[in-house]
């Protein structure tokens, strides 16, 4: 019998060798009867060849056996069709918008937008003024060329100026709904300003991923940090939120309780509130102690994870703000910048300017990447986004999740049961 086994296996290959290429052969015969019978009816031949596989056999098409599959074989062959000119279509606007965005880029209106006014981007530019849509979305399958927008930009200054001054209006009208007495209910003209001021807080109700204000600052923002992308929620310009899921104005909430503590917090470093803004208060860079945290005493934050943190707590523990000795601030930083458990997107390298913001584990490997193959990376290369607040840090080196309590294990198959049953829904 051992002598048999090397014959039968070579019989057996040889064997399925023959059946392989004859249901090859079978399969070839029926695509070309079921190809021929839709080319007869005017079908695209890539169509057909991307609805064949669903079809396939070795079983010859007789007439009967296609009058009983023909109305499948329409409806497949139809959606292929659909699915191939969406995609074409989308590839053609996507290249329309692409060279209105360059045209948008090197026109005067995007150099003379103040900075910290509240301006459309350019993907907004390129669908909401119309003039613009029109030759990004025309139904021609036509490429289209920078000359075509030269005659379309005539307007687009006011477009841009009823554009803010909705967005602004919008912003103002969430703060009156919070009950806040520092707007005129309606809002007026003069309440523009306040959009400006530190003490004017939002967060996003959508932002999930952001609400931990122990390690994101909790989703607070202030209105010029959606200067620039305005009509959409950017938290703290998050690249966590990917281009399918960026909320409207809609989902930012106002806490007028906010504005009290970030006001105490400007009168401790001798700043009048009423005319302070964000931007000023980030250019001081201070760090402030939470007097009375019951649970993370001891870490120092920047004033936007100030602003957020005092909502994880009841005020009536809330003892003041306390600002770090100019000594102990330039070792919180070097800890801060040190801290590769930071989750916050805040690091970039301008070495690469290709790459977005990055958490500090993952700005670590970048830069060892970097360091192995050119080996001429510097300090000046690295930049921190002052607007994503670093993670509270404490002199000892103690972050918030060093800090906080052992998990009980009853506590913990809570959770899972809980994740378990939001899966379910």
């Amino acid at each position: 019998m051992l002598r048999d086994a090397p014959v039968f296996d070579k019989w057996y290959s040889t064997y399925r060798e023959l059946v392989s290429a004859r249901d090859a052969e079978l399969t070839a015969r029926r695509k070309e009867v079921f190809t021929a019978k839709l080319l007869a009816e005017g079908y695209d031949p890539d169509d057909i060849r991307s609805t064949f596989y669903t079809f396939s056999s070795t079983k010859p098409l007789t007439e009967d056996g296609w009058n009983a599959i023909r109305s499948d074989v329409v409806d497949a062959v139809t959606l292929c069709k659909t699915n191939r000119l969406e995609w074409a279509r989308k590839r053609l606007v996507n290249a329309r918008r692409a060279i209105a965005n360059r045209v948008l880029t090197n026109h005067p209106i995007k150099a003379n937008i103040d900075a910290n006014a509240f301006s459309p981007s350019l993907e907004e530019l390129t669908s909401g003024f119309e003039p613009i849509s029109l030759v990004v979305d025309r139904e021609d399958n036509g490429a289209a060329r920078a000359e075509d927008f030269n005659g379309v930009l005539e307007g687009i200054e006011e477009w841009v100026e009823e554009w803010r001054t909705k967005r602004q209006t919008d912003m103002l009208e969430i703060m009156v709904a919070a009950g806040s007495a520092a707007i005129s209910d309606p809002p007026m003209e003069q309440d523009v300003a306040r959009l400006r001021l530190a003490t004017t807080m939002f967060s996003c109700k959508k932002s999930l991923s952001l609400r931990r204000s122990g390690e994101s600052g909790g989703g607070l923002m202030c209105p010029t940090l959606l200067g620039q992308h305005s009509s959409r929620c950017r938290t703290f310009k998050s690249y966590r939120l990917g281009n399918h899921f960026r909320p409207k104005t809609a989902c930012l909430r106002y806490h007028s309780e906010t504005e009290e503590m970030i006001h105490q917090l400007i009168v401790t470093v001798r700043q009048d509130p009423e005319t302070t803004t964000a931007d000023q208060i980030d250019d001081l860079d201070t760090r402030f102690y939470y007097q009375g945290c019951p649970k993370w005493d001891g870490l120092a934050r920047s004033w936007r994870n100030c602003a957020a943190h005092f909502r994880e707590h009841p005020l009536s523990t809330f003892q003041g703000w306390v600002v770090v000795p100019p000594a102990d601030k330039i070792e919180i930083v070097r800890r801060e910048i040190s801290n590769v458990t930071d989750p916050g997107c805040r690091v970039k390298c301008s070495r690469h300017g290709w790459r977005g913001y990055e958490s500090a584990s993952s700005f670590q490997r970048h830069i060892n990447h970097c360091l192995w193959y050119s080996g001429d990376l510097k300090l000046e290369d690295v930049s921190f986004d002052p607007l994503v607040p670093p993670q509270p840090i404490s002199l000892d080196g103690r972050t918030s999740e060093s800090m906080s309590p052992p998990v009980s294990p009853s506590n913990e198959i809570s959770k899972s049961s809980r994740r378990r049953q939001r899966r379910r829904h």
